[in-house]
Order: structure tokens, then C-alpha cells, then sequence
């Protein structure tokens, strides 16, 4: 996860793109398993369970900045927060300076949404700062709450 020496900027942008990946298909798996769980005791608070599973995953790829509404396990529920990202029919990642890095993904899902992460690169350890959604065709990106 801390890796910094990269060979060619295709490099960069391959683990980047990886590493947005791996943060939000095993949010999506998590979010999928607690529903399914939920559905099937709906009288259990599952929560908890939802909070312990979510929490080291946010720990471990997003960055610290303090977060009013992120970072809590509030929500969870079907379609998961990036649905369709694992099957994604575009991506790109744009290197804005040294230290930020917005990876975008167009996924083909019933939504037909359009994820765009940022990134931010400190003490050589590249995080996930935020993240941002919208559907095709509209030009304003909504704050996707981490």
C-alpha cells in the first residue's frame, strides 16, 4: 500500500487505479453481506457488525483529514455506495501534480454512474481523499460520503 518507486507513470496510474479498486469492491462486498444478512434475521441491528467489518477497510485506504459526515459506517444498502465499479467499461487516471491523482470510472450499471476518486500522496503513502458520483450526461459530481 505504501509503495512510491514506480518505474513509468503507467505504473502510477496502474496502482492507483488498483488501489481504488481494491478499496471499493471490498466495500461493496461488505455492504452486500450485511444486507443479505439483514435479510434474512431483519431483527438483528446489524451495525455493529457492519461498523467492525468497515472501519479497518476506511482506516486502511483513506486518508486522515477529519470527516464530519465520512468514516462512520452510517449507511449501507443495495446497490452498494459504488455499484457496478468492479465491472467498470472505462477508466483513466489524471496525475495533477506530484502528491494528487483523480482516478475516474464509467461503469456500465443500472444506474449508469460515473465514480471519480481522489487521491492524495503523503509522506509517500497514496490515500483516498474523497470520492465523487454523477449519472451519464449530467455535468455536476456529487460528494460520495466515504
Amino acid at each position: 500500500m505504501n509503495k512510491t518507486d514506480f518505474q513509468t507513470e503507467d505504473d502510477l496510474k496502474n496502482y492507483l487505479t488498483s488501489l481504488v479498486l481494491e478499496y471499493a469492491s471490498t466495500m461493496n462486498k461488505i455492504e452486500e453481506e450485511i444486507c443479505l444478512k439483514e435479510q434474512n434475521q431483519s431483527e438483528i441491528d446489524f451495525f455493529p457488525e457492519f461498523k467492525k467489518l468497515y472501519l479497518p477497510v476506511f482506516e486502511k485506504y483513506c486518508s486522515e483529514k477529519r470527516r464530519i459526515y465520512g468514516g462512520k459506517a452510517d449507511s449501507f444498502g443495495i446497490p452498494t455506495k459504488f455499484d457496478g465499479i468492479e465491472k467498470h467499461i472505462e477508466c483513466s487516471v489524471d496525475l495533477k501534480n506530484t502528491n494528487r491523482a483523480e482516478v475516474y470510472f464509467k461503469t456500465d450499471n443500472d444506474e449508469d454512474a460515473e465514480y471519480l476518486f481522489v487521491l492524495l500522496r503523503k509522506s509517500n503513502i497514496w490515500r483516498i481523499d474523497n470520492a465523487k458520483v454523477r449519472w451519464y450526461e449530467e455535468e455536476k459530481w456529487d460528494t460520495v460520503i466515504l
